[in-house]
């Protein structure tokens, strides 16, 4: 999918005063900044966007891979990373550009090294490039921090991201909508159901998502991504529940979407995995009437089947803020989630939890610490975390069980310590 390239001088943001800018050594028609991001081992964005002195910026998700690596994955990826591809253009505020290139030189750009490249393989490259007074510096970040590079060269990458407004094109915001409608884009085509739709899979900024409805996206049609072709509006509402966006979800409820999908698939949907980790869903389900304690549809891939959404916040990754982790279950366990509920593995909310704050609400909450799962273990072998371990054990969990490697707690404790939980068997004889 390719968006036909548009010269749009807009986006005049207020910038930061000439008056500021004053006393900066920076001459603007001397300033170029280009930042490039390659694909990677999945669906990394991979674009290039320059910045001119004088406000032009340029983004192209069409230019050369920058490294042999990206090459490759380029070669075999299904997707670009980024929603609204091609060769776009706009301007910013001259002043703008002044204090982004203020910043390279407050943090001395040229004096980094020209690479920062770590011994591993699949991740994206990123590369800087800073041209002022006719130098030009280049920095080279492939998983750069593992290596030293300084914390700086990550921030001025993202400065120039937020600088340009590449979310515009990459990921997809309320920008979006407004760059697409004066352009004069098809918001009842084909194409812009396929859009929205993309943009829901990837968790694009909900305000993005919500303007695409409201232009008039067909949300009737079937999309052509995807084997079963879904309905983009019961796809769409899926994505909300997966996402964690409330607006949209009242908003597709307001239009009958609920209805259509239904008020069990609605729960599924929402347990597979825990309404985004947002504590305000919880609520917006039960006032909809849509049950926040439903197991997640069977073999859906993450974590165990039966797990309901306080059961799928004990995974890792799901949740990117610890404190919307515990906020969220804090929400379901007030409206009725069952602490003891178990999953097809026989496993409760307890198991595999590694938030100490986490657990102890759900102790507080009547979780049962005698549970034994299907392989004769109970929740102590489902963590390695000390901390984690001793609040299980002070809960009563019984020491039955031994980790998937085999080892009983003491065994486990010769490789892993754990002198908290190691003092507390000690000082009950165990």
């Amino acid at each position: 999918m390719r968006i036909i390239p548009i010269l749009l001088a807009i986006l005049m943001l207020p910038g930061v005063t000439a008056s500021a800018q004053a006393d900066l050594p920076i001459d603007p028609a001397t300033v170029t900044i280009r930042l490039d991001r390659s694909a990677c081992y999945g669906s990394c964005p991979d674009y290039s966007v320059t910045i001119e002195g004088d406000g032009r910026v340029v983004f192209v998700s069409t230019d050369r891979p920058v490294d042999p690596v990206s090459q490759v994955h380029r070669q075999f990826s299904r997707s670009d990373g980024v929603l609204l591809g091609g060769h776009h253009e706009i301007r910013i505020p001259p002043e703008e550009v002044a204090a982004l290139a203020a910043r390279f030189v407050a943090a001395d750009f040229g004096a980094l090294d020209d690479e920062y490249v770590a011994r591993i393989t699949d991740s994206p490259t990123y590369v800087l490039t800073f041209t002022h007074a006719g130098t030009t510096k280049r920095v080279v970040d492939y998983v750069g921090r593992e290596v030293g590079m300084p914390a700086i060269v990550s921030e001025l990458e993202r400065a120039v991201d937020e600088t340009a407004h590449t979310a515009m094109w990459v990921s997809g915001n309320a920008m979006s909508v407004d760059w697409l409608r004066v352009g004069g884009f098809d918001f009842a085509s084909a194409q812009a159901g396929e859009i929205l739709l993309q943009g829901a899979v990837r968790d694009a900024d909900e305000d993005f998502l919500l303007g695409m409805v409201d232009a008039g996206v067909d949300l009737a049609r079937r999309a052509s991504l995807g084997r079963e072709r879904p309905v983009l509006g019961k796809a769409l509402l899926e994505a909300a529940l997966h996402n964690g966006q409330p607006r949209l979800f009242e908003h597709l409820r307001s239009m009958g979407w609920l209805d259509r999908l239904g008020a069990d698939r609605a729960a599924t949907a929402f347990a597979e995995r825990a309404g985004g980790c947002n504590p305000a869903m919880p609520a917006a389900l039960a006032a909809a009437g849509v049950a926040i304690d439903a197991p997640a549809a069977e073999g859906y891939g993450y974590g165990s089947d039966g797990d309901t959404a306080l059961l799928a916040l004990t995974t890792s990754w799901l949740c990117r803020d610890e404190t919307a982790r515990v906020e969220t279950a804090r929400q379901l366990l007030a409206l009725g989630a069952d602490p003891n509920h178990r999953n097809a593995a026989g496993e409760s909310a307890i198991f595999s939890v590694e938030n100490p704050e986490l657990l102890a609400l759900l102790y507080a909450n009547g979780a049962d610490p005698t549970v034994i799962d299907h392989n004769g273990d109970s929740a102590v072998f489902s963590s390695w975390t000390d901390a984690i371990v001793l609040q299980h054990l002070q809960a009563g969990a019984p020491l039955h069980g031994h980790y998937y490697d085999g080892r009983g707690l003491r065994e486990q404790m010769q490789h892993r310590p754990m002198p908290l939980s190691e003092a507390w068997l000690d000082a009950h004889g165990l």
